[in-house]
């Protein structure tokens, strides 16, 4: 019971954070949200591995970690982006599916999906086409401008997460910590080099850094509660009950945002989910 609770408020963690994090992006530059929210999870991760860290693993182990972080500043850059420009709640859902790369890169290099996970990618591809045709007519001010916009960046979402848990697990067998820690400096100097480059233009105000470190530390939270709760019950059960953190933002998105959905969708969205809490079992 106690790791379906944890498992639960990482879910949350994460769909809040999520949400915070598209929300901002909609009024402040998106470098800039990234930029500072990772910053703070990156500071915040380093002061609890300070005392946690053990013996460096092999350099190949490293190169995992920055591969990982390199792939997760892709997806979440995608996610927000997408969040702040399209709909939240198909951007959301469609990128549920991220578990479809490390699912299907196994079955290419020779592991058979289980039956189950099998199904999963059948029925989030199945939502996804119905996502794509049903907002085929979609006309709001500020969501699809062109179709398919909240679709194609919940991909290149899923592209980049789903890319980040495979090389995040190969990076793990040398020392999670040090792979946690390595991905998120590599994150972290991906988005700094960008900042830089681009040189955004505004001052942040007081309840913008509150906000947007909110989200950092929110990342962290989650990351947290998940390596616990993975611990303490199974491990199934747990990667299911964290998937579901679309719903999260997808529900602020309705009740906060406001943000309306036809039937289509509605039932498109619902189906990405099943498929995607299928694809985390195994």
């Amino acid at each position: 019971m106690f790791a379906v609770v944890l498992a639960l408020a990482s879910s949350l963690s994460y769909g809040v954070s999520d949400y915070l994090g598209g929300l901002k992006s909609r009024v402040l530059p998106l470098i800039t949200v990234l930029m500072v929210s990772h910053a703070v999870a990156l500071f915040a991760i380093s002061a609890t591995l300070a005392f946690t860290v053990g013996e460096m693993p092999d350099a190949k182990y490293f190169a995992y970690g920055m591969l990982a972080g390199a792939c997760e500043a892709i997806g979440i850059a995608a996610l927000y982006q997408g969040l702040a420009i399209g709909k939240m709640s198909i951007v959301a859902a469609v990128a549920a599916t991220a578990p479809m790369v490390p699912v299907l890169f196994s079955a290419l290099t020779g592991e058979v999906p289980g039956a189950i996970q099998a199904l999963g990618i059948v029925v989030a591809v199945g939502g996804v086409c119905m996502l794509a045709l049903g907002s085929q007519k979609e006309n709001e001010p500020h969501a699809l401008s062109r179709p398919g916009v909240s679709i194609f960046f919940g991909l290149l979402t899923a592209l980049g997460l789903g890319s980040f848990l495979l090389a995040m697990d190969a990076a793990a067998e040398g020392s999670v910590q040090w792979a946690l820690i390595t991905a998120r400096i590599t994150s972290v100097g991906l988005f700094a080099f960008a900042f830089l480059a681009i040189r955004p233009e505004g001052d942040l105000t007081p309840k913008d850094w509150g906000s947007l470190a909110l989200i950092g530390l929110l990342i962290l939270m989650a990351d947290s509660l998940y390596a616990v709760a993975a611990t303490k019950g199974l491990l199934s059960v747990v990667a299911v009950l964290s998937s579901l953190y679309p719903v999260v933002t997808i529900l602020l998105a309705r009740f906060h945002l406001g943000e309306s959905l036809t039937r289509s969708q509605v039932t498109g969205i619902a189906i990405v989910l099943v498929g995607a809490a299928a694809l985390s079992v195994g």
